[in-house]
């Protein structure tokens, strides 16, 4: 079953949502402080359909932090290494499996991506694996991203003052790599720069099947589509996961910059920013108007008619 949406009822949602919300003023809403001086009070909603067709609004090309976003080209080189029940049994994920993760988490850091960054191989070769992933991030976005060096000092820094590799230990949290090796390139990824032309590039490749449909290059072999955007429906933005995927059925993932990315299969994908966050987590602007864009075209995943767009 399908329902054809014209673009230029794509193009009015977004316009409307990015009037509606550029200039809101939420209370409490603030920048990460390890990014506060970067954008502020800057919006920018992309779309890229999985025909390659694309439309920008606003501070398109603004840079800001991936952030936990980066698990996506983490998923995606870890599905190539093994299947997807395989990488839930190390990350002890799998319900079916004997193995289960004990271990008292380290607080403070994002412990999962240095273990999703621990499986990457090559195994001991830091730079072996951001040369890997950052060649699988350019074909996904069509563009490089950006090493933001003093976000990636200043995290470097707070490891060391956290004793990051310590926690790890100490609290028997599992991994597949050595710990500084782990660390560096979870740190590395978490602090590259990204625009919402780029997020929205990368959703529009998984969407179609592992082809950038700007580029038109072979990324990755389709069939991993279906467990990343999986991934990201599980995963959900920051904090809101749940009524975010139960109010909008929209896999979504978000980051501390700012950047909020939805991706829907038969469509494509849309990508938002607004770098002001609510509870330190969500990025409040950029999620109201990508709910409000989503709903308004109908855009829900598990709906029974997928959604085709005509110009």
């Amino acid at each position: 079953m399908e329902r054809i949406i014209k673009m230029s009822d794509v193009r009015t949602a977004v316009v409307t949502a990015y009037d509606k919300y550029k200039k809101m003023n939420v209370e409490g809403a603030t920048p990460d402080t390890r990014v506060s001086g970067m954008n502020a009070g800057k919006m920018g909603i992309s779309v890229r359909l999985s025909d390659g067709t694309a439309f920008d609004v606003g501070d398109t090309s603004s840079q800001f932090a991936i952030g936990s976003m980066m698990r996506i080209p983490l998923y995606l080189q870890l599905y190539t290494q093994m299947t997807p029940t395989q990488l839930a049994e190390k990350m002890g994920k799998c319900g079916c499996s004997n193995q289960s993760d004990n271990s008292t988490k380290p607080k403070g850091i994002h412990a999962k991506n240095i273990r999703l960054a621990s499986l990457v191989q090559p195994i001991g070769d830091a730079d072996g694996k951001m040369e890997l992933l950052s060649n699988l991030m350019i074909g996904l976005m069509g563009s490089s991203p950006v090493l933001d060096d003093s976000l990636y000092r200043a995290s470097v820094k707070e490891n060391l003052d956290k004793g990051v590799e310590n926690m790890l230990a100490s609290s028997g949290y599992e991994l597949y790599d050595d710990a500084n090796v782990a660390i560096e390139v979870a740190t590395k990824l978490h602090s590259m720069l990204v625009t919402t032309c780029q997020l929205a590039e990368m959703g529009a490749t998984i969407t179609a099947d592992g082809i950038n449909p700007v580029t038109k290059e072979v990324v990755f072999d389709g069939k991993l589509s279906a467990s990343l955007v999986a991934m990201m429906a599980v995963k959900g933005p920051k904090k809101i996961k749940r009524p975010w995927l139960m109010t909008t059925g929209v896999p979504a993932m978000s980051s501390f910059g700012g950047g909020f990315l939805t991706v829907i299969p038969g469509f494509g994908s849309i990508a938002a920013f607004a770098p002001e966050l609510v509870h330190g987590y969500i990025p409040c602007k950029a999620a109201l108007a990508m709910k409000e864009i989503v709903n308004s075209l109908g855009l829900n995943v598990f709906a029974s008619a997928r959604v085709r767009v005509e110009q």
